[in-house]
């Protein structure tokens, strides 16, 4: 089944009116991850974002999935962006429910998807990334379990097939 990279933008107040919603949508994201279609998710520490990487049938159940969200439907998320990966790099563990890993989300274009795809799967076996994978029109997305953005970047480079320029980073909070 494809893999969907879903980043919600949060409402502005997002941190400020969460913590009633928080155990009900917990309850649920730990539901569907059990049922296999939640893969892991979590927040940007700044309250601005949220991502949930989902596994579903087809875009019409994820977006059945983004309707029924609890933050969703309190209005914590104002907008949402999905991607389907073409290419998924399954995670090496499943996290405790509300972990809170200090993880980075790097995001660009490889210079060479089929080194950078090696890449991956290498860094995947050292514990050093945790999910990620490479979307139709050639960017990825992954999820490297360092918390300073630079050197997570500076990982996937060493690692070969990625280059520093063609990367953003941004901290992220993988809750499950």
């Amino acid at each position: 089944m494809p893999v969907y990279h879903v980043r919600y933008t949060c409402a502005a107040d997002y941190n400020a009116r969460r913590l009633p919603y928080r155990p009900a949508h917990l309850a649920q994201l730990t539901a569907l991850r059990d049922e296999g279609r939640v893969v892991a998710g979590g927040p940007e520490p700044d309250g601005a974002a949220a991502h949930i990487f989902y596994r579903v049938s087809d875009r019409a159940a994820l977006d059945r999935l983004i309707a029924e969200n609890e933050f969703q439907r309190a209005g914590l998320f104002v907008a949402y962006a999905a991607r389907g990966f073409s290419d998924f790099v399954e995670p090496i563990e499943r996290l405790p429910n509300d972990a809170g890993w200090k993880v980075t989300l790097v995001d660009g274009a490889p210079t060479d998807r089929g080194r950078a795809r090696a890449a991956l799967t290498r860094l995947r076996t050292d514990k050093l990334v945790n999910l990620g994978g490479f979307f139709a029109d050639g960017s990825a997305l992954v999820v490297v379990r360092l918390a300073d953005t630079a050197a997570a970047v500076a990982a996937l480079e060493a690692a070969g097939g990625w280059d520093a320029a063609h990367l953003t980073a941004r901290a992220w909070s993988q809750t499950l």
